[in-house]
């Protein structure tokens, strides 16, 4: 960092030394006083110096016959060009021509500085005649000017009188400055058209990169680029005001816009400039002092900006120069504590300001009449400028190239923070998918035995149950519901949730859930209506789970959400690119939704009032739960509200069609299909069950069904039992999962691996592990079907129906 600053300084005095050095070895040196100005052929460009003598006019009251009159004495100039900074005098400048050593009659006069607002120049005789007179300036039309010129040039004629005395009256509100130089017509015309070029590519440099940046900016939208685009723009437009550019091509008609043309451009460039340097650096975060320095300088510069349109110019300028070296001083400043505090982009953009710097600290010493005025100093601003522009875009490149590697450092750390995120997140699903299964699998274990045992509680010959029972059993088949909603809706958010299809009935699924819901419509008063379109399959095929929980979550909606009418329930089948679907249609006459309660009940867990005293009680997980099950089976969900005049459902899941039968209507209600009766079933069971209560609920209910029970503890008891000699053999055998000693799993395993004579029997799974993996797991360990706690009956008798005839009359 050391380094860097010491290199940085270094390059500063090396600039100032050599752009100071340079004007002072191109100066003439100061003929001897002659009084006379001898012009010769072998002279192309002559300086006036030791030639020209002066008058000041402190008031600007005197006048040329006056001063001849009173026989006023001019004093010599001591310096090789007329300097005398900002001045309120006017000035009387005179020149005696001798062109007799010389056959040039044609000669120009030229003053080397175009911002000067009164040039009045009379040329009298040797004997005292006036032979021409010109009124220049900028308080008059280019168009006036005798040669069109950046500078004033005014034509000499020595064809009839060799010796002349020209008389300049000279009043500006800038710096007074009379750089006079007389030139062969043929050698001004080619010297000045090589600088004219020199300038062309100046300001088409400038051009260029203002168009370059210009672009950047569009592309990128880095308000730094345009901060910087403006600050071109500001500073290459004061240049064509300093250098008379300006004034000879783009406004040569408007005296007024060229009077203040160079305060309000220096206004801007500090404007722009200053606010450049604030959002290039990041001072108002990097550097407090600084950004105050430079706040401070911007607000100079726009009122220097306001005062040029307000005060005189001379007033102006007065000011403005002040400001100028303010601002490059701050900038300056601000630019090595930047690079000291370690901002490496502060590197190209402290060369680029040394340089204009430099540049802007000759041509300001050069007005202020402490430099000569010679072709270094005058074009010093420009050529510090361009070094200036072009280190810049270095700058903004460099910059970029910084950001773009603290946006590559940044993205890096926010990637890897996501990466661990996801991590965590992942084993945090992972803990609470397993909490969730052992919280199900708690759940259904006291579940199963309070479930079985109220069903159980109807003697055989079929004695209606207390009414407190039917209660009971409701609120724990209720509790049931709801943990596995909550378990499956987690699963499917979590996208944990495996398919499971399996080949189904729908006539008897159909007929359950109608039961069910014309039910509850009965005890709300409620029209129920069930309409099957023709060519519904009895068979299909798919995650019958997700079907239930999906058609379970939208009628109990419509029964929950309806207070009088008809809900109204349209089952079909449709095929759509070649695939089945599973039509489902729902519809009520109940209290409806607006468009912002739709949307807000698809949420999770969210209802439309979700206050304390909602009338409408649950979880709110209805709609959701329906959305992930579509979005886990590829299916749709439509629906249609309109507040208080109902609502339609329309589901859609993909199934697959088998068979040929349909499911029909008889008297309004699901054709019932043909069992095996299970009094014509004849066993014997095993129960493998750790839990004392479900042993006896199995038990009690495989008795129900004409079944000889013998239960095991564990799986290792009940291989024992299968080693055992015993005069009969098991023809079904239920296997609890988890239990103490050998789990399900494991001794199914065994028993398929052996050559006991039950290695055939069918092995049915009934456990409390619920999740949709659980069952799949079973099969892969060799049981032959899976029944999830709580079970019921009925689930019982369609299990031994499917299973024990493949065994009937085994020995």
């Amino acid at each position: 960092m050391l380094r860097t600053d010491f290199f940085t300084l270094l390059l500063a005095g090396f600039l100032t030394l050599i752009t100071v050095a340079l004007p002072v070895a191109a100066e003439n040196t100061i003929a001897p006083r002659t009084g006379i100005l001898y012009l010769t052929d072998n002279a192309n460009q002559i300086s006036s110096s030791g030639a020209l003598y002066y008058l000041e006019d402190p008031l600007a009251q005197l006048s040329l016959p006056y001063i001849l009159e009173q026989n006023i004495p001019f004093r010599p100039y001591p310096k090789a060009a007329f300097n005398e900074g900002f001045t309120e005098s006017a000035y009387w400048l005179k020149l005696t021509i001798d062109a007799g050593q010389s056959e040039k009659s044609r000669w120009l006069l030229e003053i080397n500085y175009p911002l000067l607002d009164v040039v009045n120049a009379t040329i009298l005789s040797q004997d005292g005649s006036q032979l021409s007179y010109f009124e220049l300036g900028d308080l008059h039309e280019f168009a006036q000017r005798p040669v069109s010129h950046r500078n004033f040039v005014i034509p000499l004629n020595f064809s009839t009188d060799k010796r002349q005395v020209v008389y300049l009256n000279i009043q500006t509100t800038s710096s007074m400055q009379v750089p006079i130089s007389l030139w062969d017509s043929t050698s001004f015309v080619e010297k000045r058209s090589n600088e004219q070029y020199g300038l062309g590519l100046y300001y088409g440099m400038m051009l260029v990169m203002f168009l370059y940046n210009l672009f950047l900016w569009m592309s990128i939208r880095d308000s730094n680029y345009l901060l910087y685009i403006g600050y071109i723009a500001s500073f290459s437009t004061l240049q064509l005001a300093t250098s008379g550019l300006g004034y000879q091509f783009i406004w040569p008609e408007w005296i007024w816009l060229e009077q203040m043309a160079v305060p309000l451009t220096i206004g801007l460039v500090g404007v722009f400039g200053s606010a450049f340097t604030r959002g290039f650096l990041q001072t108002n975060i990097h550097n407090r002092p600084a950004d105050i320095a430079l706040r401070a300088c911007l607000l100079l510069s726009a009122l220097i900006c306001l005062s040029s349109l307000v005060f005189d110019i001379a007033t102006v300028m007065s000011t403005g120069k002040f400001v100028v070296v303010i601002f490059l001083v701050t900038v300056f400043c601000s630019s090595v504590a930047s690079l000291i505090k370690g901002q490496h982009q502060a590197r190209y953009f402290l060369f680029a300001w040394v340089s204009l710097i430099v540049g802007g600290m000759i041509t300001i010493s050069m007005m202020l009449g402490y430099l000569p005025n010679n072709v270094w100093t005058t074009h010093a601003s420009k050529i510090g400028s361009a070094l200036e522009i072009v280190l810049l875009s270095f700058a903004l490149a460099d910059r970029i190239k910084i950001l773009e590697r603290a946006k590559n450092n940044a993205e890096a750390q926010v990637k890897k923070e996501l990466e661990e995120r996801a991590i965590r997140l992942a084993e945090s699903n992972r803990l609470k998918n397993d909490f969730l299964a052992t919280i199900s699998h708690e759940f259904r274990t006291p579940l199963n035995g309070i479930l079985g045992s109220l069903e159980l509680a109807t003697d055989e010959q079929g004695t209606p149950q207390p009414e407190t029972l039917q209660d009971a059993r409701r609120s724990a088949r209720d509790m049931l519901d709801l943990v596995d909603n909550v378990l499956t809706y987690t699963e499917l958010q979590a996208g944990n949730r495996i398919l499971s299809p399996e080949t189904i009935e729908l006539a008897p699924m159909i007929r359950t859930a109608a039961d069910t819901i014309r039910k509850q419509c009965q005890d709300k008063h409620l029209n129920f209506e069930l309409i099957l379109q023709p060519g519904l399959p009895n068979h299909i095929r798919a995650d019958i789970k997700c079907i239930r929980h999906a058609l379970k979550a939208l009628l109990e909606n419509a029964v929950k959400f309806t207070q009088q009418g008809t809900i109204c329930v349209e089952v079909g089948i449709s095929q759509r690119n070649n695939i089945s679907f599973l039509d489902v249609s729902i519809g009520d006459t109940g209290i409806g939704m607006t468009p912002a309660e739709l949307g807000r009940v698809q949420d999770y867990f969210c209802q439309v009032d979700a206050s304390d005293q909602r009338r409408f009680q649950g979880l709110g997980i209805g709609l959701s739960l329906v959305r992930a099950v579509c979005h886990c089976m590829k299916g749709s969900l439509e629906i249609d509200s309109e507040k208080h005049h109902g609502t339609r459902v329309h589901l859609h899941l993909p199934v697959q069609a088998l068979g040929g039968s349909e499911v029909r209507m008889v008297h309004n209600q699901v054709e019932a299909v043909d069992t095996i009766p299970i009094e014509s079933i004849r066993g014997r069971a095993l129960v493998v069950e750790d839990n004392t209560i479900n042993q006896r609920v199995l038990s009690s209910m495989l008795s129900r069904l004409q079944l000889k029970v013998d239960v095991a503890d564990n799986g290792e008891k009940a291989l024992e039992l299968l080693r055992a000699e015993r005069p009969y053999r098991y023809d079904l055998i239920f296997m609890d999962c988890q239990m103490p000693v050998m789990d399900g799993f494991e001794a199914t395993r065994i028993l398929r691996a052996s050559h006991l004579g039950e290695r055939y029997s069918p092995v049915i799974a009934v456990t409390a592990n619920a999740m949709s993996g659980d069952q799949q797991r079973c099969l892969d360990a060799g049981m032959n079907d899976y029944l999830s706690k709580p079970i019921s009956l009925e689930q019982i008798r369609l299990m031994v129906q499917k299973w024990l005839p493949a065994n009937a009359g085994r020995d």
